[in-house]
């Protein structure tokens, strides 16, 4: 699960930045409830603090709302499971550190470097950039200490997955099967027995309603909400300050790096890439392909030319391969050291870095330079006046909070100070706050203040909030009276889904007794419908049909019909009409691809076996009395 949610490409100021991680990297912001010190598990007797659980459990929820948006709530966070794979989550990374540990393996320093600048968010046009790097680390709150050592848990984990995956092999017989199972054509007929229209002749008495509203409460549960009014400080309110020029030379005097520039080159590349899955077959066919290429510069031919033809790197190809200038740092160290030690014109031997073989060229250098205090000042000074702004605007916040939090009148204290105040609610978590969005940090704020209760100042997007709570709805269950419409139409839901299976089970019975399809659909008023020819490789375009009669159809001989199926709409039943193998000639040429593939399913298998296993060797206790979902 962690996995998918660090791959999501919607989600980057908390998520994109560390998109290739696969465990444990979920863990920012500030945890909240009791008992930071205490522990939410032990693993072998490594215990993993309640913090940490708190911070991922967060990271989750935060994550879902992406997705989820305006139907994400407590409820659907408690049918996910969330808490439970939180902790699932944590146990597995400190399993898989604990055994690397055991068996000795390691990661150095120069394989984390190498790692975080192939991140494509931490690159501009390609190329690695430190400030990007440590800006994008700021806006999501992370420590680069921290988001190393996390990068070295990844690397880690994947050396162990290497180890456990690289015996694993497959048969000529295992991929024929598997490309029998994936080509076979099916057609089929179905018959759907739709739940909407049942629900017009459904009647429910009063005993009936009372009884489904007892026995289904959390279904009806309502989440708590709070009212609450903001006072917002925005840097717009404040003149801007003056900076002098003997402070813009003193600062000039006092970071002497920042007006330097480096040596710089222009360089262009050819990439032949090696796949992660190969072996060393591959690498040797990659190196190869490498070194044919560089024949054929070294014998007069133009390497932009070659590179257009040969290179695998799309981004640069068009142009040649170029890359346009770089400074240190700011590419994978393997491609830099050897770089910088061309002169331009010269062409390196191949390269190999984390993306395969590089012949690399400098067309230009331009050695280190220092601007001068007349041509930097006007960028100092901007600086120097945006930190004394944000410097004036926190200290105006904090006497604001202070006095905010004395006063009994908010509003009119606030309009006082001269901030912009406004009331809004009720409001329950995950609700945008109208003029401010949805900021973690004021969500918390809210929630955790008792009513009457003021916040520190907030920072926000649009400036500094201060918040107080006005009023507060708990959770509850409304009484029967103020919702029976809602559970009265819940029931003839539920009634109609049993009447649509009961039905569907008649017409399976009919079909068994040699009904024709058409017929029987036509004389009970049902849906019915004929597919195509399709396979698992080529589902029906479809998807909702695909999922519903494809996961019946495959597991039946011809003739043969389904237990009913409920998916979507309503309840299908499915009678097979006939079945196509694929032609033997065909295997030949999807063998390669699908012994790939197999091998991937089978090394992922393999993977998760070894995790369970150790699991199930481990000592593992949990804390119950706080896995619960933290507010």
């Amino acid at each position: 699960m962690m996995r998918a949610m660090r791959n999501s490409a919607k989600y980057f100021l908390a998520v994109v930045i560390v998109a290739f991680i696969g465990t444990s990297f979920f863990l920012w912001g500030t945890g909240s409830g009791p008992g930071g010190g205490e522990a939410i598990a032990t693993v072998n007797g490594e215990e993993i603090p309640l913090a940490a659980y708190q911070q991922a459990y967060r990271a989750y929820v935060d994550y879902f709302r992406q997705i989820y948006r305006e139907r994400f709530d407590e409820e659907l966070a408690r049918r996910l499971r969330l808490s439970e794979q939180v902790i699932n989550d944590l146990i597995q990374e400190r399993l898989i550190r604990q055994r690397a540990r055991r068996e000795g393996i390691a990661v150095s320093d120069h394989d984390v470097r190498e790692r975080i600048q192939a991140i494509p968010a931490f690159q501009e046009n390609g190329r690695f950039s430190r400030d990007l790097y440590l800006r994008r680390l700021a806006q999501a709150r992370l420590d680069p200490a921290a988001f190393e050592a996390e990068v070295r848990t990844e690397l880690l984990q994947r050396k162990l997955e290497t180890l456990i995956k690289q015996g694993v092999k497959v048969s000529e017989t295992e991929v024929r099967h598997f490309w029998e199972t994936r080509q076979e054509r099916l057609r089929a007929a179905y018959l759907l027995v739709e739940a909407a229209p049942l629900e017009k002749g459904v009647q429910v008495t009063d005993p009936e309603i009372e009884a489904y509203y007892q026995d289904r409460q959390a279904e009806f549960r309502r989440p708590e909400r709070r009212r609450i009014a903001y006072a917002l400080l925005s840097g717009k309110d404040l003149p801007s300050p003056s900076v002098s020029d003997e402070e813009v030379a003193a600062y000039y005097r006092e970071h002497p790096g920042e007006f330097e520039r480096p040596k710089r080159i222009r360089v262009a590349h050819l990439l032949v890439r090696v796949p992660a899955v190969g072996g060393g077959e591959v690498e040797d066919k990659a190196r190869a392909k490498a070194e044919a290429a560089l024949g054929r510069i070294r014998a007069g031919a133009d390497f932009g030319a070659v590179a257009k033809e040969v290179s695998e790197d799309p981004a640069t190809a068009r142009a040649g391969g170029e890359l346009g200038w770089i400074g240190p740092g700011e590419l994978v160290p393997a491609f830099e050291q050897v770089a910088f030690a061309l002169k331009p014109g010269e062409v390196s031997p191949p390269v190999r870095t984390p993306f395969g073989y590089h012949l690399i060229r400098v067309l230009e250098v331009e050695e280190a330079q220092k601007t001068a205090l007349k041509g930097a000042a006007a960028g100092i000074r901007a600086k120097l006046q945006a930190e004394k702004r944000a410097r004036q605007l926190r200290a105006r916040a904090e006497e604001a909070a202070e006095a905010l939090r004395g006063a009994k009148a908010f509003a009119e204290e606030a309009r006082r100070l001269g901030l912009a105040v406004r009331e809004v609610g009720p409001l329950a978590k995950g609700d945008p706050v109208e003029g401010l969005g949805r900021v973690a940090e004021v969500e918390e704020a809210v929630f955790q203040l008792a009513v009457g209760g003021t916040s520190e100042f907030l920072e926000t997007p649009q400036g500094y909030a201060i918040v107080r709570v006005l009023d507060r709805q708990e959770a509850h269950t409304p009484p029967l009276a103020a919702i029976r419409d809602d559970v009265s139409a819940a029931l003839k839901r539920k009634k109609a889904a049993e009447q649509a299976l009961e039905k569907a089970r008649s017409l399976a019975q009919a079909l068994a007794r040699g009904e024709d399809p058409k017929a029987l659909a036509r004389r009970e008023g049902v849906a019915a419908g004929e597919t195509p020819f399709f396979s698992r490789s080529e589902p029906l375009p479809d998807r909702a049909l695909a999922q519903a009669v494809g996961r019946a159809a495959f597991g039946l001989a011809v003739g043969g019909i389904s237990e009913p199926v409920q998916d979507g709409p309503g309840v299908y039943v499915v009678k097979v009409l006939e079945r196509q193998a694929p032609a033997p000639e065909g295997f030949a040429a999807a063998r390669k691809e699908l012994t790939r593939q197999l091998l991937e399913a089978k090394r992922a298998q393999a993977w998760q076996g070894w995790v369970q296993a150790l699991r199930a060797q481990a000592k593992i206790t949990i804390n119950e009395r706080l896995a619960l979902p933290s507010s």
